[in-house]
């Protein structure tokens, strides 16, 4: 085995573990939406923020830090590379959002449970919001998948454009559907 082999494992381990677990998120937020229980939407709430601290961090660094190991170990790809350079800017984009929006607003909706009970309508309209916004974010997990295996270049106006038109209309259907199940839960 070479270090190239090696840092490609720990890459596509951290990928995997980063955009599986973003993606049981949603489907342990649709299921919990949809039982209409306020307590079971608080403790989706708490375990999201956890998982989100304590795995998809942790394998987002290492999905990020193992990839940056494959461009100085491989001769053949340069962190100038147009399909790097996208990746590189796609992960900023996800990962400020979860340092700087997701992270703090579980932190802040943990609190509001605590304050205001799990059965409160703004708690819930603001956890489900979260979920809501959070599918945004594993379009963007998606995309990022999708540049590294396409390996686009700026000259693949289309490709790049296609897949950008692609990720606004999958976007903008998962918030509209997810908006019509913010109203309150009732216990």
């Amino acid at each position: 085995m070479t270090w190239y082999d090696f840092l490609l494992f720990l890459h596509i381990t951290g990928a995997v573990v980063w955009v599986g677990g973003a993606a049981m998120m949603q489907f342990f937020g649709l299921r919990t939406m949809a039982s209409g229980s306020g307590e079971r939407l608080a403790d989706l709430a708490g375990d999201l923020e956890w998982i989100g601290f304590k795995v998809l961090m942790p394998s987002a660094g290492l999905a990020f830090l193992a990839g940056l190991g494959l461009v100085w170990n491989a001769s053949f790809w340069t962190i100038g590379d147009d399909w790097i350079a996208i990746g590189l800017a796609l992960f900023g984009l996800t990962f400020l959002a979860g340092f700087l929006f997701f992270g703090p607003e579980s932190g802040r909706v943990g609190k509001l449970v605590a304050a205001e009970g799990a059965s409160s309508p703004v708690v819930q309209v603001r956890i489900k919001r979260l979920i809501v916004l959070s599918r945004i974010d594993l379009v963007l997990l998606f995309l990022i998948i999708f540049d590294m295996t396409v390996k686009p270049s700026f000259s693949d106006g289309w490709t790049i454009l296609g897949a950008l038109a692609g990720a606004v209309v999958l976007s903008a259907a998962l918030v509209v559907s997810g908006s019509r199940s913010t109203a309150p839960a009732t216990e």
